[in-house]
């Protein structure tokens, strides 16, 4: 493996650790560090340093018959997760609160949204460096066999999420909805199936790559 390579796990490696604190991180100090804080802002070092790796050495850390959009897809696999893993968390977190939120403000966690935007920025200068690194084609013909094969299970994936909803609806008490059917809350948990919806199309994009399907 090479020294880039070894980085590049490194440094996912790190960025997946760091994230995972930032949002399990407990309310309380262990050893007077506040471990939530110290992994958001380690998290945060860790983006800027995945820049600066893709801009220096972009072409060493995939391999070279690797195409573009297969790159892109590993990377949007890593990011989608972990936003989909923050909204989890801070979710669960605001269901536990017997106050219902009014405002979207009330309901969406500050940590959540402060991550949210930085990530989304890393991503897409991080797939435009990809893609300038490679110097390729972007997208050939298999690459668009298999976006749409992508695009249909994350279609399936999100209808069958959609029937299992009308399913609870019709089967649970309004009483123990009444949190879930608020206006704020409902409209942010139709964000989280979008975020679901696209990681189970990066799951299958990364999959169909790496099973080698054509």
């Amino acid at each position: 493996m090479s020294l880039s390579k070894t980085y590049t796990w490194g440094l996912l490696a790190l960025g997946v650790v760091t994230a995972i604190a930032a949002t399990f991180g407990p309310a309380t100090r262990w050893l007077g560090v506040d471990i939530g804080a110290t992994g958001a802002a380690l998290f945060m070092i860790v983006m800027g340093a995945a820049i600066w790796m893709f801009a220096v050495q972009g072409e060493t850390i995939f391999p070279d018959d690797m195409s573009v959009a297969e790159r892109r897809a590993w990377v949007g696999l890593v990011f989608i997760g972990i936003i989909l893993l923050s909204f989890a968390r801070h979710l669960s977190v605001m269901a536990a609160d017997e106050i219902v939120p009014v405002f979207p403000d009330r309901f969406f966690g500050r940590h959540f949204v402060q991550r949210l935007f930085p990530m989304i920025v890393v991503w897409s200068v991080i797939s435009h460096l990809i893609g300038r690194s490679a110097g390729g084609i972007e997208k050939d013909e298999r690459d668009l066999r298999v976006r749409h094969r992508a695009d249909r299970v994350g279609d399936w994936a999100f209808t069958l999420v959609v029937i299992a909803g009308i399913v609870v609806l019709a089967a649970v008490p309004a009483a123990q909805l009444a949190w879930w059917l608020e206006p704020v809350v409902l409209a942010n948990v139709l964000i989280g199936l979008l975020i679901v919806k696209s990681f189970v199309e990066h799951v299958a994009l990364a999959y169909t790559y790496r099973a080698g399907v054509r």
